[in-house]
């Protein structure tokens, strides 16, 4: 069922956003509930609003004034889509499957997380990342270290050199002289090292170190460093400062998250935490299933049912559903008693203060249920009603793979050596010599009219094999049917005239069918669920009135 999903995930997921277009003069469309519509199946309206968001969702999401200008637009795509989608779901309803009881209670499950998560999406909304601690985690993250260091494979000799620059001698010197007698390795210059690239060990070392400081002898795999500091720079880098300011924005809003959470367990709720402490989930008398009947309170809300130990019981036996049994007597749990209670509690309270807030009856609210409720049901539908119908056999895959040889084939390889020319005719004449045998490099050191090799904007060939996929498609077309030995003109669109020497051809090889089947067969099975979609939808057309309210869609753009 999630391959499904993921398959008509395009079709029926609406997405909110701004009207794109306004309307157009003396494009009167007719109202519904007041808003415009531009189209109705049967009684269900698609507005104007719908449809700016599903073109909005076809051609991304930047200003659209910038997409009409770089991009042809397709405006009965999104139309045709909404339509499809409110024909599949019209014949959803008409069979009940909106009444079934799975469908009522993920919608109800998804709507109590929703008001949760609306209601903590509010308290963090206006945050903005402290940018103190987004300059200290910044600076931290592109610092720089210019070091000289040397490496050497001894710990004597490294302290040896360690006490020689502590007493006074020149680092440049004693570095210099141990990389010339073999003792070190390294470079008297200078490098900048990225602090996130060090090991930790030179990292701990050079943080603790002023510029111009030799550092202690320090330990690595295979040997042993004396660095001296030369200098730290902090270079600009602009996705480094956008990743910690994300970071640091999503820590900010977890930590008022939870302290909000936190804040309305106190103000509805209040846990007995001796019942909490002296419940054994795991005891042999009463047992799991008989605490399933337990009411005892364990944590009492105001306005609300109380959180019992029976509760508790029923959320233990799902989570160890598969081995809770093998689970009794270990201690594992009783180890999940408080926190499921928090979990409950948690989720309990959110709901009871989103709804004292009203946000059950905000429109981004009811939207997103909406959204939600629309996706489940074309779900149901295809579960329900398409899939059955739908079967993939050895004869399918067999004779996708074949028709589509070609993307299941290594591809095709060259060897071409070239001579570039100012002109065509003078390519020609080198061409025909070499058809008449003259030797090619010969020619490379002789000819006439060749182009400097370092001519902007040539192609390198330079006699190496080269996947032929990756060379500009008309001069694929140029190589196409050639043969190894065979001498071709090619000219580019700068007028650049290449001669081709042709040698080594390797021809696609297919890979095994046994080794691509799962990837055909998930291939042909989106392939037949789209057919199927597409014959269910000719099928409803029939059945249910389909009225568009404008002939040119492109109208609404103007």
């Amino acid at each position: 069922m999630k391959r499904i999903a993921l398959s008509i995930g395009a079709v029926i997921t609406l997405f909110l956003g701004n009207a794109l277009w306004a309307q157009a003069a003396g494009t009167l469309l007719p109202m519904m509930d007041g808003k415009e519509i531009v189209a109705k199946v049967n009684d269900e309206p698609i507005t104007l609003e719908e449809f700016n968001e599903a073109l909005n969702a076809l051609h991304g999401h930047g200003a659209m004034d910038d997409v009409k200008k770089t991009t042809k637009i397709d405006y009965e795509a999104p139309l045709t889509r909404l339509i499809n989608t409110r024909l599949i779901l019209l014949e959803a309803k008409n069979i009940g499957l909106d009444e079934m009881p799975i469908y009522q209670q993920r919608i109800e499950e998804f709507s109590r997380q929703g008001l949760g998560a609306l209601l903590l999406e509010n308290q963090t909304k206006d945050l903005k990342p402290d940018q103190k601690e987004v300059e200290r985690i910044y600076k931290e993250e592109v610092k720089e270290y210019f070091v000289q260091s040397m490496k050497l494979e001894k710990e004597e000799q490294a302290t040896k050199l360690a006490k020689e620059i502590e007493s006074g001698q020149d680092f440049d010197a004693v570095i210099t002289k141990a990389i010339a007698d073999g003792t070190a390795t390294g470079t008297v210059e200078a490098q900048y090292f990225k602090q996130t690239n060090m090991l930790p060990q030179i990292a701990q070392a050079l943080a603790k170190m002023k510029t111009n400081d030799v550092s202690p002898v320090i330990p690595i795999q295979g040997g042993f460093v004396v660095m001296k500091l030369k200098g730290i720079r902090y270079p600009d880098d602009a996705q480094a400062k956008q990743r910690v300011e994300d970071s640091v924005l999503q820590g900010e809003k977890e930590a008022v998250k939870k302290n909000y959470i936190e804040a309305l367990q106190k103000k509805y709720g209040k846990i007995d935490e001796d019942l909490l402490k002296s419940v054994d989930y795991e005891a042999k008398e009463p047992g799991l299933e008989n605490m399933l009947q337990d009411k005892r309170p364990l944590c009492t809300i105001e306005g609300e049912a109380p959180i019992t130990v029976g509760d508790i019981a029923e959320q233990l036996k799902k989570k160890f559903f598969h081995g809770v049994e093998q689970a009794l007597g270990k201690g594992k749990v009783n180890q999940q008693k408080e926190d499921l209670l928090y979990k409950i509690l948690t989720t309990r309270v959110l709901l009871k203060e989103a709804l004292l807030q009203g946000i059950d009856k905000t429109d981004v609210f009811k939207n997103t249920v909406e959204e939600y409720k629309t996706s489940l049901l074309f779900g149901a539908f295809v579960e329900k009603v398409v899939l059955p119908d739908i079967h993939i056999d050895e004869k399918d895959i067999k004779q996708y793979y074949q028709e589509n040889i070609a993307s299941y084939s290594t591809p095709p390889m060259i060897r071409i050596q070239s001579l570039v020319f100012d002109d065509k005719t003078n390519a020609e004449k080198v061409q025909q010599k070499l058809k008449t045998g003259t030797d090619f490099k010969w020619l490379a050191a002789n000819a006439e009219g060749q182009l400097d090799q370092k001519t902007e904007g040539l192609l390198k060939f330079e006699g190496k094999l080269l996947l032929m996929t990756t060379l500009p498609e008309d001069l694929q077309k140029v190589l196409a049917g050639s043969k190894d030995g065979d001498f071709e003109i090619y000219t580019d669109a700068k007028g650049h005239s290449y001669v081709l020497s042709i040698g080594d051809i390797i021809a696609p090889v297919p890979q095994e069918l046994a080794d691509v089947s799962d990837d055909i067969k998930e291939k042909v099975f989106k392939q037949k669920l789209q057919q199927s979609l597409d014959e269910w939808v000719d099928k409803l057309k029939k059945f249910y009135t389909v009225e568009i309210y404008i002939e040119n869609l492109a109208d609404l753009a103007k």
